[in-house]
């Protein structure tokens, strides 16, 4: 290029990984001279970070391509994310849909250097000043699940040295940020020498006050774990516990490693510890041979954990992974009505969640002057200060949020 751009456009797709490193290469960008815009402005620089868990992910992708590229036809379209290395034939689809350049997200240089730029800064700048502040302490997955793509484009596990989370975690808080979220491909597999996901977080509890956990596995509720659930107040009551379905029969055939029994003690173990926990979890529908029988069970299931929230799936056959070619692929209308059904299941134990909360004397952390969230995650509507964190008495519960007064 003879010319640089001076605007730039981003949209990210996907994780709150993706949403970490879209941040650290804008925070880059912005550093170099750019001026960050609206995604639905004409830009001289577009940047698609794209997703390719699903084949959803990858239409929208492909689909945000092409948008940039209606919005100016003359300007550098640049993408990046998984979806260029889930498939032989992805960087084909996305040259065709308008992409000038590809490139590794977490090697934003290579893009820096094509505009004739060199590496300035890191993704702190990029979310400073922000209530709630995300930190990617590692990324890659070796656990290889049946249906999976991400072990495939996101590699085998790395984890981040503890001494760089905490300066970044450091840095965030001095610019205002009241809650940190430790984020990654598998969280649960932090491990830097002698340091575990348990060690990290005592680390931070001592200048911080809140820590979250974007998601783990059963398996990493540990004796390890559970002792700093108990001794780390400073550590958020939300537990997002990936299930992915209530089948023993639907987890063996998604080589989870895992039975419902042992995800069942995981939660137990958790709630005794944290009787106010809030248990999040994702449940994929209509898997490779999964039955009427085991959609009912993993229905009834989700029931007894009593989840306060379940995102939903319908299963998505990606090319490359086991399952994609298992037998019993279930009718794609079969799958609507089962994630229908999920749905509805997930929006009643939500509400009965919410419901459970009337009384209660919660911590809230206001993102702005009408609401907040409390520690275990509920959205409460109550006037107060923002980026504080204040005591607010739960008066009443909507379907989707509380309501509440500053105590």
């Amino acid at each position: 290029m003879s010319t640089y751009p001076i605007t730039i456009a981003l949209h990210n797709l996907g994780c709150k990984v993706n949403q970490y490193d879209s941040e650290a290469l804008l925070s880059q960008l912005t550093s170099a001279g750019y001026t960050p815009v609206s995604f639905d402005q004409v830009s001289d620089i577009y940047i698609i970070n794209t997703c390719t868990v699903t084949h959803t992910g990858d239409k929208k992708s492909l689909q945000m391509i092409r948008r940039a590229r209606r919005l100016n036809p003359n300007a550098f379209v640049a993408v990046c994310g998984c979806m260029p290395r889930s498939q032989p034939d992805s960087t084909e689809k996305i040259t065709l849909a308008g992409a000038d350049f590809i490139f590794d997200t977490r090697k934003p240089e290579d893009l820096l250097a094509k505009l004739g730029h060199t590496p300035a800064t890191s993704a702190i700048e990029s979310t400073t000043g922000r209530t709630r502040a995300y930190i990617k302490i590692q990324d890659g997955c070796d656990r290889y699940c049946s249906y999976c793509i991400v072990p495939y484009v996101r590699g085998p596990v790395t984890s981040r040295p503890p001494a760089d989370i905490l300066a970044e975690a450091q840095t965030l808080i001095s610019h205002g940020a009241q809650e940190i979220v430790l984020t990654g491909i598998q969280v649960a597999a932090y491990g830097y020498d002698t340091t575990s996901l348990p060690k990290l977080i005592q680390m931070l509890a001592g200048f911080t006050k809140r820590i979250r956990l974007s998601s783990i596995d059963p398996w990493a509720v540990n004796d390890e774990f559970l002792a700093v659930v108990r001794d780390t107040p400073e550590l958020c009551a939300h537990f997002h516990l990936s299930l992915q379905s209530g089948s023993d029969n639907v987890l063996t055939r998604m080589n989870r490693r895992y039975t419902t029994a042992d995800y069942a003690q995981a939660a137990t173990q958790l709630k005794q510890l944290r009787p106010d926990m809030a248990l999040t979890t994702d449940i994929i529908v209509g898997f490779p041979g999964e039955t009427e029988s085991d959609f009912q069970d993993s229905l009834h299931f989700a029931e007894e954990m009593g989840f306060s929230q379940i995102h939903v799936f319908e299963y998505s056959q990606r090319s490359g992974t086991k399952a994609a070619d298992f037998p019993g692929q279930v009718p794609s209308h079969i799958k609507s009505k089962r994630g229908q059904e999920m749905r509805e299941l997930a929006a009643k134990l939500k509400t009965q969640f919410l419901q459970s909360q009337i009384g209660q004397i919660a911590n809230v952390l206001f993102e702005d002057t009408t609401k907040g969230h409390t520690e275990n995650y509920c959205q409460v509507q109550c006037t107060g200060t923002p980026n504080e964190i204040a005591k607010v008495h739960i008066i009443d519960a909507t379907h989707e949020i509380l309501i509440g007064n500053i105590v």
